[in-house]
């Protein structure tokens, strides 16, 4: 098949949704397939000559006017113009059309694939009707601009073939809302694990300062990812256990207020910030073996694929009881599950896990197995039999 995915989130923008599209494409290319990803094209400077963990049999195209998002660094907007993308897709030919957002590309991706009479396939990613994202994208939150959020969402979804929900959540919500277009539940993928020898691991965290028992964050660093909630409750872990250690790896928005955050609870030695890095290099070198367990205090999440890889990693988790995390973490089987924004249940889940090495040993492999239902081979097939089923 000849497949062109449209995103509006893509490298060098770091995302979940980024990960996602590259993990697919890579599927699909290595399954024969002529694979295209049409993305904003980003800042001269920050073009590189390969896009980093993509194969190079998948094909790329940056759409030529695009905008910075103010406040998030390396995400652009795509203002559609059609034209250069019409070109491209005379060029790809494609026999289905994937869209992975409902912005800037995916209206390219949407509106050229109807004039042509193509199937579209559309993947709902992001809960941006949430307050989080639109305090990120400095919208009002307001109860109209939700419901807005929402219309225009199952608006552009109604127009699909057929939709892709990684969640449970997802879906419930895009159904009780109003969309009538058939949803199918399939996870975002996780690639095989390339595990390090032990001892490198360890010389890797030593490097770091990391001596002790450490949790790891994964992620945007930025308002909807609650973590300031995250580091109120590793302050009391702290009270408990004075060398534990808190490993937030990524960048974003929010910066600087997570320093002062740091500085204001006084953990500063406690907490190490590695900056973003790009998710080939996170995948292996395993950063996220720098962490003994996986914590988030994110309410806005579908399925994110650091999750993802955390459980492929062997790593219990600890997330809240909101959204597509429940559906990933199985309470008292592969981690636990807190009350949203509730700081102290938090940091008992946190302190339990860091105490018991027994549990988390059970948890651990409990992750490992359930990690295989996520396997990119089964989200390729899966993918596979959903744009056939599109295409006729």
């Amino acid at each position: 098949m000849r497949i062109c995915l449209f995103t509006d989130s893509f490298l060098p923008y770091i995302s979940g949704v980024s990960s996602a599209v590259i993990n697919q494409a890579n599927e699909l290319a290595i399954r024969g397939h002529e694979v295209s990803i049409f993305h904003p094209r980003a800042k001269k400077e920050d073009r590189k000559e390969g896009i980093p963990g993509l194969d190079s049999r998948v094909k790329t195209f940056g759409l030529p006017f695009s905008v910075p998002i103010p406040n998030i660094p390396k995400l652009r907007f795509s203002i559609p113009l059609f034209l250069f993308t019409y070109r491209r897709l005379k060029i790809a030919s494609p026999d289905v059309i994937h869209v992975h957002t409902e912005f800037g590309c995916g209206i390219e991706g949407m509106f050229l694939g109807r004039w042509k009479k193509l199937p579209i396939v559309g993947t709902f990613h992001t809960f941006f009707a949430e307050p989080e994202y639109l305090k990120q994208f400095h919208l009002p939150n307001f109860s109209f601009t939700r419901k807005a959020m929402w219309k225009y969402s199952v608006t552009f979804y109604n127009h699909c073939s057929h939709v892709v929900s990684p969640s449970k959540s997802v879906r419930d919500n895009l159904v009780q809302r109003g969309l009538k277009t058939k949803v199918t539940l399939l996870s975002n993928g996780i690639d095989p694990i390339q595990f390090r020898p032990k001892e490198e691991i360890e010389a890797f965290r030593q490097s770091l300062g990391i001596d002790d028992f450490a949790f790891i964050y994964v992620g945007r660093i930025s308002p909807e990812k609650s973590l300031g909630v995250l580091l109120g409750a590793f302050h009391r872990v702290t009270r408990v256990n004075p060398d534990v250690k808190l490993v937030i790896v990524g960048a974003g928005p929010s910066d600087s207020e997570i320093d002062e955050k740091v500085a204001e609870f006084g953990i500063k030695k406690a907490v190490v910030r590695t900056g973003g890095i790009e998710r080939d290099i996170l995948m292996k070198e395993n950063y996220l073996l720098l962490g003994d367990v996986f914590v988030t205090a994110s309410k806005t999440e579908n399925q994110p694929v650091s999750l993802l890889e955390a459980m492929a990693f062997g790593l219990p988790m600890i997330g809240p009881r909101a959204k597509g995390i429940p559906e990933l973490v199985e309470d008292g089987n592969d981690g636990l599950i807190f009350e949203p924004d509730d700081e102290q249940d938090m940091a008992d889940a946190m302190i339990k896990l860091m105490k018991d090495n027994y549990l988390r040993s059970e948890m651990s492999q409990a992750a490992i197995d359930n990690a295989s239902d996520h396997s990119m081979g089964k989200t390729g097939s899966k993918l596979e039999q959903i744009y056939r089923d599109a295409i006729g």
